[in-house]
């Protein structure tokens, strides 16, 4: 391993790198919005690609008003790794005018491999290796007229819901200073957060374009494996795939979200990308009433009480419109936390540390405090766990704490078909129930303070369970944090709580949390992203029919 000095010097040259692309944009991008520019802000990216293909707008003028709002992100949140500015103009000059994303800057999570630049990934190791090649998302990307212009911020590891590595320190929530944009796609959250893109690309594997959507104000939709490209890319967890990491668009703007989705699909990635499924894009026509199901709680951990308001509201919402809402009970949440989080770290962080140049290089907090007790003896942890269960009466830190270590090959394969029979069991539970869609909370709490993932790394459950079914799922941001009405109970009190709850509402606070984003999920089946757009756009008319439209940071 290297020396620490060592290592220090290759994190300083990294940011020099980003230091020097940014000031050679001063001159142009460091200069004032002008009219026309804001304006540009006011555009859907659908009338900004008509605009470029008419020779209304040039692409050159969307980059520039978009570009002056990323440098003004970066100065406030931390949230850029890669500057691709200078080959984003000469894009703009050779772009295909006639594509559906003409002219559109994309901004994507560091992961994505863009010829001539690192995909640090967060690692020293990786620094100074600029890919060769784009990777099949890029290409066709640009093939529809894009341009992509800056890669985004991300955890070491992938594994949290916060974003700060080594190589380009942590990102920050543009609502409020000192919390979490989200993680694994943080910075791109952030970015998109303050205005700096209409569009960006990043990844989920139990969570993370969902979460950081929720901490941040944005719209996504996690697709199932197979509908967005992702072969060429880069990845910390490499061989992982006991539950795939997938590719998926995050947007500031839900009207952007469909268009760009089915841009992607209209591209039939499918005769680039091995890893995509031939389904073109199908019209949806949703039936005027729908049977909803809400999963208010997980049994895991009850939402805090922000979450719990979005989710009530939304709820309202709905069956004013004349929906049917019914309570949802999944096969047990607890199971499918259990069976995520071993798929996830089979290998208790081994190729995710693999990486480090140096053993005084951090990761993630909350990793850090799993990977710990993963490789923890196994008579240890057996001793731990019945101390846990029959000493303290808290049987799901118990059930976590058993099974959490390094798999052997037979072991892996025995969860893999705990995987299935768990599939089986989601989708004969949503059959019978009748239900077209459910609705519940993204996350149990708004965005996490800066370390909270050290308290709360276990609690995950919300959106990890549909990677592991691999449903289709939105999320849509509803309000803000109100510390008048969100505040916990007079007498609530941590006590009686188990560890992965204790842990999520150690971080809660509604002063402190005040003006943080709030979203709600939106779950249907696999590989029903059309209907889940569908469901998204209903849900947000039906809110907007009851007064609550969400309010966005740095409108124009």
């Amino acid at each position: 391993m290297l020396p620490y000095t060592r290592v220090k010097k290759i994190i300083a040259a990294k940011q020099k790198e980003r230091a020097d692309r940014l000031a050679e944009l001063q001159s142009v991008y460091g200069a004032p919005l002008t009219a026309e520019e804001i304006s540009i802000f006011k555009t859907p990216v659908a009338e900004i690609a008509s605009k470029v293909k008419a020779g209304e707008i040039e692409p050159i003028d969307v980059l520039h008003a978009y570009g002056k709002r990323t440098l003004k992100a970066q100065e406030d949140t931390n949230c850029l790794t890669e500057i691709l500015f200078k080959d984003a103009e000469k894009q703009a000059e050779i772009c295909n005018k006639n594509g559906a994303l003409a002219g559109i800057p994309i901004s994507f999570k560091d992961t994505v491999s863009i010829a001539g630049y690192d995909s640090t990934l967060g690692y020293t190791k990786f620094a100074f290796n600029p890919l060769k090649s784009d990777s099949t998302l890029v290409t066709i990307l640009k093939e529809a007229g894009a341009l992509p212009y800056c890669k985004t911020n991300i955890p070491t590891t992938l594994l949290s819901y916060e974003s700060y590595n080594n190589v380009f320190g942590r990102s920050e929530n543009p609502h409020v200073k000192g919390y979490s944009p989200g993680g694994s796609s943080g910075g791109e959250a952030a970015l998109l957060a303050y205005g700096g893109g209409r569009v960006g690309m990043g990844t989920d594997v139990a969570g993370s374009v969902r979460v950081p959507s929720h901490f941040s104000g944005l719209y996504t939709v996690r697709s199932s494996y197979g509908r967005i490209p992702r072969a060429g890319n880069t990845a910390p967890l490499r061989g992982q795939d006991g539950i795939t990491s997938i590719y998926s668009p995050m947007c500031r703007y839900f009207e952007d979200l469909e268009y760009v989705f089915k841009a992607i699909i209209d591209l039939k990635p499918w005769e680039y990308d091995y890893t995509t499924h031939p389904i073109p894009w199908r019209e949806i026509s949703l039936p005027a009433k729908l049977k909803i199901g809400v999963m208010y709680d997980d049994g895991v951990v009850t939402p805090a009480p922000a979450c719990a308001r979005a989710l009530q509201l939304t709820v309202d919402a709905l069956k004013k419109q004349g929906h049917e809402v019914v309570i949802f009970t999944p096969p047990s949440p607890l199971e499918a936390l259990r069976i995520a989080t071993q798929l996830i770290v089979a290998d208790a962080g081994k190729m995710g540390t693999s990486h480090l140049l140096s053993r005084f290089e951090k990761y993630d907090l909350g990793v850090t405090k799993f990977i710990n007790i993963a490789r923890l003896p196994a008579f240890i942890k057996k001793i731990w766990a019945w101390y846990i269960l029959k000493v303290k009466g808290d049987p799901v830190l118990a059930t976590l704490l058993k099974n959490w270590s390094e798999k052997s090959q037979f072991e892996y394969m025995n969860l893999i078909m705990e995987r299935e029979g768990y599939r089986g069991d989601f989708f004969n539970a949503w059959k019978e129930s009748g239900i077209d869609f459910l609705l519940t909370v993204p996350n149990a709490t708004p965005a996490l303070p800066h370390n909270g993932m050290f308290e709360a790394f276990a609690s995950v459950g919300y959106a990890s369970m549909f990677n592991l079914v691999d449903y289709s799922s939105g999320v849509i941001p509803v309000i803000h944090v109100d510390k008048n009405v969100d505040a916990l109970p007079a007498d609530f009190s941590l006590k009686g709580l188990n560890y992965v709850a204790k842990g999520a509402y150690r971080n809660y606070d509604a002063t402190k949390m005040h003006g943080l984003p709030v979203g709600v999920q939106i779950v249907g089946r696999r590989l029903e992203e059309e209907k889940v757009l569908k469901m998204m756009g209903r849900t947000i008319d039906a809110l907007r029919d009851i007064g609550i439209e969400y309010e966005l940071l740095n409108e124009p």
